[in-house]
């Protein structure tokens, strides 16, 4: 086992590179994977890269395909697991590997071809335990491009913080694209009893072990966006759920933009029945002070209105820039994303459906 990187002080030199390793978690990704595998396969990086794959539970052929590449490279390694969760799969690749430096690699996601070669030069920069690059979601049919312009988009989820990030250096961003094998065990590897949220949970273990999770910019992959809507919704659904918990665990770490869509949420919502109570006050004669409050709870059927004319403005602007079909699914997208990610978010927070079962851990 090579756990050993070039010296900090000096670029590493061909003679000294360290061993690479990828690794992905696969399930459903029969779609999405063989471009990842072949992004994998064209890095620059000299020593190439040895890959391990871990399949779960699938019903789309993502394991006979998987099975089927592994019998053309001697250097991908597939191992099967049972468990349904991408943590358990991925805390399996990476006690697999044997290499210091390790790539996850999403099964939706491409690599540029000098990925690896920048990854290592930033690893021995850095020092870091773990690197943390721009993700920049790529469609390739109207559906997943209007999904990507609503990611990216200042009213989809406020804004991702990566894309304000100015310039490289430590984060708390959740997020870990390249690690340092040893680090990661040593403080344990993610933690597979909580359901949402390992990464950031990992990355403050990382810190107090004193340790660093840095931003390089120019490490930069695309990925493909959701192609069904239920995809979209359950997946947006479970990131507001671990913020909601993340929130609720922790109220001092105020940020805005995870709020903004369940206020959106609530504000829809309440807007529609109070007006609608209003409505039905008026019609049928309310009087006196009934009738001021009818009248008053009918002028907040204003606050949908609005947001389904915004909603539209924003399609027809998409379209514009697009295609009528993008702009379409865009004025649909942005309120699944709202309602999805701003449900879940409430959810967590208020502990419905057994949300936090395992509560995020604190290692103050």
């Amino acid at each position: 086992m090579n756990d050993s990187l070039p010296s900090p002080s000096a670029a590493p030199s061909s003679s000294v590179l360290p061993p690479v390793t990828a690794v992905i978690v696969a399930r459903n990704d029969r779609t999405t994977i063989e471009a990842a595998l072949e992004s994998i396969a064209a890095q620059s990086y000299p020593l190439g890269l040895d890959v391990i794959v871990s399949v779960g539970p699938n019903i789309d052929g993502t394991t006979q395909f998987i099975e089927y590449a592994a019998s053309l490279n001697p250097r991908l390694t597939v191992i099967e697991t049972a468990s349904s969760s991408l943590v358990v799969g991925l805390n399996e690749a990476i006690a697999a590997a044997k290499s210091s430096l390790i790539i996850r690699v999403d099964p939706r996601s491409e690599l540029p071809v000098d990925y690896t070669r920048r990854a290592v030069e930033a690893m021995v920069r850095t020092d870091a335990a773990a690197l943390v690059g721009r993700t920049s979601p790529l469609g390739v049919n109207p559906f997943e491009s209007a999904v990507a312009q609503a990611f990216a988009h200042r009213f989809g989820l406020a804004r991702d913080p990566l894309k304000n990030a100015n310039g490289a250096g430590p984060t708390d961003i959740p997020e870990t694209q390249v690690i340092r094998r040893r680090m990661f065990i040593e403080v344990g590897l993610f933690n597979e009893e909580i359901r949402h949220g390992q990464t950031w949970e990992i990355n403050a273990r990382l810190r107090e072990a004193g340790r660093s999770v840095v931003f390089v910019p120019e490490l930069g992959v695309t990925y493909r966006p959701p192609s069904r809507v239920v995809d979209l919704t359950r997946s947006l659904f479970a990131e507001g759920l671990w913020r909601g918990e993340f929130a609720r665990a922790f109220p001092d770490e105020k940020r805005l933009r995870f709020p903004l869509p369940p206020g959106v949420v609530i504000a829809t919502i309440l807007g529609f029945v109070l007006g609608a109570g209003g409505l039905f006050g008026l019609v049928a004669g309310a009087l006196g002070v009934a009738a001021v409050l009818s009248a008053v709870l009918f002028a907040l059927l204003l606050v949908p209105v609005v947001y389904i004319v915004g909603l539209v403005v924003l399609g027809v602007a998409a379209a514009s820039r697009t295609d009528l079909r993008t702009g379409a699914w865009f004025a649909v997208v942005l309120p699944l994303m709202h309602f999805s990610w701003g449900l879940g978010y409430l959810a967590g927070f208020f502990n419905l459906e057994g949300a936090a079962d395992t509560e995020i851990v604190t290692l103050d």
